[in-house]
């Protein structure tokens, strides 16, 4: 007998040879099964209440209703996790807005020709439908663009009080957007947020992102630690810590490394100043750091799984007794804050016993 598959999907995209393409991408699944195409948004609104689709792969640049106009319908009136499948990835503006308007993930379309490179990527594709088919809808919320943020000064790299280390995976970017704008003007602490975006996404994510604090996607080099600063990081590209004169930097000088390599010297370098935040995602294949960082007594923690889209890491960590849960975002704001201040006043009150 024939096993049905699992996960119903929709392809929404104008131009036929690529929804043609994507059906035999994603047909080719066990696990999910193609029940309809729509060439633009109207279409697509009209085929959801019919088909009531999973997930949707949805592009961008479409005639009578565009992707991001169709998003902020779909959100409001047939919530459906959507993956952005777009040629416009590397336009900072649109990824900006589809995934604080909701988007699970957003997805640089296939190239279109036969290779290893497009095989690899439909894996990608797959895998981030998956995921994203299990999306806790109740939790998304659009985040507002942050236009009255007060971004902090930058400080130096020698007057860090602590690194706020940010995990900000599948379904969490609008969660990410709306704690960067609570939290943007800690300008003693240093921020490292790291993602599972494609590179070519992350890296125009993070000019759009410049408009509400001070960030900075890194990929190559080496840059310091400085208070008041975000690095947007991929996974899957983790550099050094490097100490020289004038304080921390991030180096890409060697071949990157995992974050288990890197902890022992983040927390002899931090001590109770290394923070960790989990705003939602998936489970890493690799566990041991935060293992690692909750032995060594570092500050770890991350929203309810009920309140993320994409709770399973942040149900890892509670299963597993890693991190202090929180159930709100305002309260994760106001500890962060809280802890920022903690470690500002240690500071002060080490340079005073100094001066006396």
């Amino acid at each position: 007998m024939k096993r049905e598959k699992q996960i119903k999907a929709m392809v929404v995209d104008d131009a036929a040879f690529m929804r043609k393409q994507l059906v035999e991408i994603i047909s080719g699944s066990k696990e999910i099964d193609v029940v309809g195409v729509a060439r633009h948004g109207k279409e697509a609104l009209e085929a959801i209440e019919v088909l009531n689709p999973d997930v949707i792969t949805l592009d961008v640049d479409m005639p009578v209703m565009d992707g991001i106009t169709t998003i902020k319908h779909i959100m409001v009136k047939s919530p459906v996790p959507v993956v952005m499948v777009s040629g416009l990835s590397d336009q900072g503006s649109i990824t900006f807005d589809a995934l604080r308007l909701g988007a699970i993930d957003f997805f640089p379309k296939p190239s279109g020709t036969i290779s290893e490179d497009l095989s690899k990527n439909s894996q990608e594709l797959i895998q981030s439908l998956k995921i994203a088919a299990k999306a806790n809808l109740k939790a998304v919320k659009r985040a507002l663009k942050g236009k009255n943020v007060k971004k902090g000064e930058i400080g130096t790299s020698s007057d860090v009080d602590g690194l706020l280390l940010i995990f900000s995976g599948h379904g969490s970017i609008s969660s990410f957007i709306r704690f960067i704008s609570a939290t943007a003007p800690l300008a003693n602490m240093a921020m490292v947020s790291i993602h599972d975006l494609p590179h070519k996404i992350l890296s125009g994510f993070s000019k759009e992102l410049s408009s509400i604090c001070n960030s900075s996607f890194f990929e190559h080099g080496e840059m310091a630690l400085k208070g008041g600063q975000l690095m947007l990081l991929s996974e899957n590209n983790i550099p050094r810590i490097k100490r020289k004169k004038d304080g921390l930097y991030l180096s890409f000088e060697k071949n990157g490394s995992g974050l288990k390599d890197i902890f022992p010297m983040l927390f002899s370098e931090f001590g109770a100043g290394l923070n960790i935040v989990v705003l939602g995602g998936r489970v890493p294949k690799d566990t041991s750091f935060f293992e690692m960082a909750k032995d060594a007594k570092a500050k770890i923690i991350a929203l309810s799984p009920e309140i993320c889209p994409c709770g399973e890491i942040s149900r890892f960590l509670e299963e597993k007794g890693l991190a202090t849960i929180v159930s709100n975002e305002r309260v994760l704001w106001e500890l962060v804050k809280g802890i920022s201040r903690e470690l500002k006043l240690r500071r002060l009150g080490q340079k005073q016993k100094r001066e006396h």
